[in-house]
């Protein structure tokens, strides 16, 4: 960052304790404690296809899957990242990765993938584009389900990954409390513009200047949150039948709902900041589903019914 900027956020922020606590805690705190990552690199796993929900904490996955009754078996790993960010660029941006990122497909619904990976896989199909649902503001799971449909036909012999928005915000089931800054980046991205990571809108959050920390109605996010996870799992079921080979369900994160900061009680985390190494943003589910566990499901009928549906809806419209 450079002494023009600095200054210019100093004018702009110098009054704003909150601007000054994250500060503090950016630049001296979290690299204090968290100067160790014990995350695992992805491609040093084993898998074939792999699918990623991004933001998705292990409990809540764990909830859902046995309350599905879903094949597999759940297991858990430590991711490299706590954003989507640092996610990719600790498990693809090295240069011994190079190789192996040129045998994968890479279907997302997640703009950064494009941002910061551009050219680095051997084909990324960048749902977050032409999937996008205007109203919903966020590619729905069913568009991510039949790009990655289309992507296993014609990339026969690839290896695969399936990135989901589900279940990181905003939240289908609760328009009431959407934010905009995921059609921010999106924006940003297409335009070619430079990325500004900014906070979760102030009418979701709700700022608590005396005890100097964020604070959300838990139950509400929480529940919302829930059920954005339960409104993909259905897409993931039928996609771990169509992928080829080994099949891993997985997080680039978790999501943090008021959880305190290591023996900083007063400091609680909402969302999934950088650098903050805290285990419900780095503990993320690993559900492995082998070949012989899967269900025969068949890719063109598959399509076929997609197609009929969209033009059940279109004639409906009309």
């Amino acid at each position: 960052m450079d002494v023009r900027t600095v200054l210019s956020n100093l004018r702009k922020n110098y009054k704003n304790i909150i601007w000054w606590r994250d500060l503090f805690l950016r630049k001296l705190i979290f690299p204090l404690l968290f100067r160790h990552n014990n995350g695992i690199y992805i491609l040093q796993e084993a898998w074939d296809s792999l699918i990623i929900l991004d933001a998705c904490r292990y409990d809540v996955f764990e909830e859902i899957y046995r309350q599905r009754k879903m094949k597999g078996t759940l297991e858990y790993r430590i991711s490299r990242g706590t954003d989507t960010i640092s996610f990719l660029l600790e498990n693809f941006g090295d240069k011994r990765f190079n190789s192996k990122c040129k045998e994968i497909v890479y279907v997302t619904a997640n703009p950064f993938v494009n941002k910061y990976l551009k050219g680095k896989f051997h084909k990324i199909i960048s749902v977050w584009n032409f999937g996008w649902d205007e109203e919903l503001g966020v590619v729905p799971p069913e568009s991510v389900y039949e790009a990655a449909l289309k992507a296993v036909r014609k990339y026969k012999g690839k290896r695969f990954i399936i990135h989901f928005m589900q279940p990181h915000y905003p939240y289908i089931t609760a328009p009431e409390i959407a934010d905009d800054s995921l059609k921010e980046l999106r924006e940003a991205v297409l335009q070619g513009r430079k990325i500004c990571p900014k906070p979760i809108k102030r009418h979701i959050l709700k700022i608590s200047q005396s005890n100097f920390y964020l604070t959300i109605d838990k139950e509400i996010h929480f529940k919302a949150y829930k059920e954005n996870l339960r409104l993909a799992m259905p897409y993931v079921e039928k996609l771990i039948d169509i992928l080829p080979g080994k099949t891993v369900v997985t997080a680039d994160h978790g999501e943090a709902f008021g959880e305190t900061l290591c023996s900083f009680k007063l400091i609680k985390i909402y969302g999934h900041p950088a650098q903050v190494r805290i285990p419900v943003l780095t503990k993320v589910p690993w559900l492995i589903i082998k070949p012989e566990e899967k269900k025969k499901r068949n890719l063109e009928k598959e399509l076929a019914r997609i197609r009929a549906r969209r033009i059940r809806r279109y004639k409906v419209i009309r």
